[in-house]
């Protein structure tokens, strides 16, 4: 009779899992088996990414929401172009549901198609927004109405 339940093993605990098996062995007491799981290679998207309209100088965050094993490496894109990051300006980083990119200080070249593209060597998937940077004031939030 055994019983398998899944333990973190690493930082992002639904990457990388391991399996505790508890077997009895003959007629000796309970002892357990730390074994690798044997589970299958994914990768999903696990939400389309957002669109965003904004004005000048605003704060822009874009979603890569994916989740793989073995764990994805994802990247950004504008206009089919690599993303580079600026100091104080524009940065991506992993997060535990794939990827971040903010970019502050927003001017209306910042405008275009951002995709990500998440890869694990086993499968490739990505997803697409828009960010739309306008002239003028961002309009007001409602709390002073």
């Amino acid at each position: 009779h055994q019983q398998c339940m899944s333990v973190p093993f690493s930082p992002h605990p639904l990457q990388h899992l391991s399996c505790l098996i508890l077997k009895k062995v003959l007629s000796s007491p309970l002892t357990s088996f730390l074994l690798p799981c044997v589970t299958d290679s994914y990768l999903t998207l696990d939400e389309p990414m957002n669109n965003i309209t904004t004005s000048l100088g605003q704060t822009a965050e874009l979603h890569c929401k994916v989740s793989g094993n073995p764990p994805p490496t994802i990247r950004w894109f504008k206009n089919d172009a690599p993303v580079v990051q600026e100091p104080r300006r524009i940065s991506f980083r992993a997060t535990n549901y794939g990827s971040r990119l903010r970019i502050r200080n927003l001017d209306t070249t910042d405008t275009g198609y951002f995709q990500c593209v998440a890869t694990n060597g086993k499968k490739v998937v990505s997803t697409t927004g828009v960010l739309f940077v306008k002239f003028g004031k961002q309009p007001p939030t409602g709390d002073g109405l």
